[in-house]
């Protein structure tokens, strides 16, 4: 209800000012607790359009309290100057320089600024104040109607104005706080990387341990994506639950190693709270983008269910997580990202309370070892096809294509990236302070390199993808409607 009340806001059904919204919420709340207990029925309908009245507000306060101010017209190239907030690297070596403070004559301020930038003699970093000689113009908007809305995307990031460089960049100020150091830290990470593994190997290495992708062949990025891989290149519940889950297993079984501890003390709580300071440090490590920052919350949320004998994975924990995204950036609605994740996870733990534990219980019982690997198999394409198929509409609708040989390149690429890279990224952050990342880097790279042959030969596959119409918006939300009431009622009326 709380998406439901985003969702009318975004799309225009309604216009209702923030104070109309406030006074109904209340009202609604009041209402639902005088029925209390005596009707329970109208209680909770009262409470439902309450939430899609909090909805409502919370996007409309967003889009009020960000007032991105935008660049009206194109500039010619025009000499500016700013402070750099974020820096991408492109494969071909060129950057992209998001500056905020920036100074335009002639123009009022803007929050953010994006630049590309052909020519440096130094590599920016976050902090440093920099000038350049550059072509301005507003963020475009969609090439046609119901597409991707750049323009969109860009002003709730606060981007009033993008642009292209036609002198070098010329760093006025190096910054010497914290902020450089650890953006310098990380930018060391991703070259030490890929000084020990040459090639695309490396350059797929340190965007999955640092969270930086500049530098990675277009060929490579669609051919992932062609394979239904894509999600292994974006840092987000995947790494981050492989990752933990990796460091909580480690961590309990080296406990375990001592019959005292075993006996006497709560190790499996003890593996949870190293696991919980695992994944916080892999947070800053990759970045803390929207995804990783979500997969983050969950994560933490399974294992304070460890902490407290409570059933970690349920739907409580996505709907906490996703209500938390949705308070503070309510447009992470409409992101394709924050979509197919949600969906995904939503499916998964749909099937996994219903069917999971008797699967678990013959996956862990006396079964013998080659029984386990069958199991082991038909879990993976299981878990796979229940994705596949939550995920599809989304990318229909946003990208005109279904994959239809994920499934099988899921099925070779998961197992390695779970059983063997992951781990090696793991042994990496470890030796890494003693300059030793080499031992671990050298066999990860070999189970990339499956990856990578993986997504090229199954998205060389005739019929790999299949490229139809835009589904329409009123089609999806019929979906994903029937979705959530088929989820979340657990009655025989559903």
């Amino acid at each position: 209800m709380l998406g439901l009340g985003i969702g009318i806001y975004f799309f225009g059904a309604i216009e209702i000012g923030i104070f109309p919204v406030v006074i109904a919420t209340l009202f609604l709340m009041m209402v639902a607790f005088m029925v209390g207990r005596r009707r329970p029925i109208l209680k909770y309908l009262f409470l439902a359009i309450m939430f899609v009245c909090t909805g409502y507000g919370v996007a409309l306060y967003r889009v009020a309290s960000l007032d991105t101010p935008v660049l009206k017209k194109e500039l010619r190239p025009i000499s500016l100057s700013g402070t750099v907030e974020n820096v991408h690297l492109y494969e071909d070596g060129k950057i992209r320089l998001t500056l905020r403070d920036t100074v335009i004559p002639g123009i009022s301020p803007l929050r953010y600024v994006n630049v590309r930038v052909n020519k440096f003699e130094q590599m920016p970093y976050k902090g440093d104040k920099v000038e350049i000689r550059a072509g301005l113009m507003p963020p475009p908007g969609p090439s046609m109607p119901d597409d991707y809305d750049y323009a969109r995307q860009v002003w709730f990031n606060g981007i009033g104005a993008v642009g292209y460089s036609v002198s070098p960049l010329i760093i006025v100020e190096r910054n010497e706080n914290s902020f450089r150091a650890f953006d310098q830290f990380r930018q060391r990470m991703a070259e030490r990387v890929k000084e020990a593994i040459p090639g695309d190997a490396g350059t797929l290495a340190a965007a999955l341990i640092t969270g930086i992708r500049g530098g990675m062949p277009e060929i490579l990025a669609e051919a992932m994506r062609n394979a239904g891989l894509a999600h292994l290149l974006a840092i987000s519940g995947l790494h981050m639950g492989l990752l933990c889950g990796v460091v909580f297993f480690a961590a309990r079984f080296a406990f375990s190693l001592s019959q005292k501890l075993a006996l006497n003390y709560p190790v499996k709580k003890w593996a949870a709270v190293i696991a919980g300071f695992a994944g916080l440090g892999y947070l800053f490590i990759s970045g803390a983008s929207i995804p990783t920052i979500r997969a983050f919350i969950m994560v933490i949320i399974v294992f304070l269910g460890v902490l407290t004998d409570r059933k970690a994975i349920s739907l409580r924990l996505v709907a906490i997580a996703a209500t938390v995204i949705l308070i503070i950036t309510p447009e992470a609605l409409i992101g394709v990202s924050f979509q197919m994740s949600f969906a995904a996870v939503i499916a998964l733990v749909v099937v996994f309370e219903r069917f999971g534990k008797n699967f678990l219980a013959k996956f862990r019982g006396d079964n013998g070892f080659r029984q386990k690997i069958i199991y082991f198999i038909v879990g993976s394409l299981f878990t796979s096809l229940i994705a596949e198929l939550a995920i599809a509409p989304f990318a229909l609708y946003h990208f005109n294509k279904v994959v239809l040989f994920g499934l099988l390149a899921n099925l070779i690429a998961m197992p390695v990236m779970g059983s063997w890279v992951m781990p090696w990224i793991v042994v990496t952050l470890v030796l890494m302070p003693f300059g030793l990342e080499k031992l671990a880097l050298v066999p990860m790279s070999w189970g990339l390199e499956v990856i990578m042959a993986t997504a090229y030969w199954v998205s060389g596959l005739p019929g790999a993808t299949l490229e139809i119409p835009a589904i329409d918006l009123r089609a999806l939300v019929c979906l994903v409607i029937g979705a959530l009431w088929l989820s979340i009622w657990k009655l025989r009326w559903r």
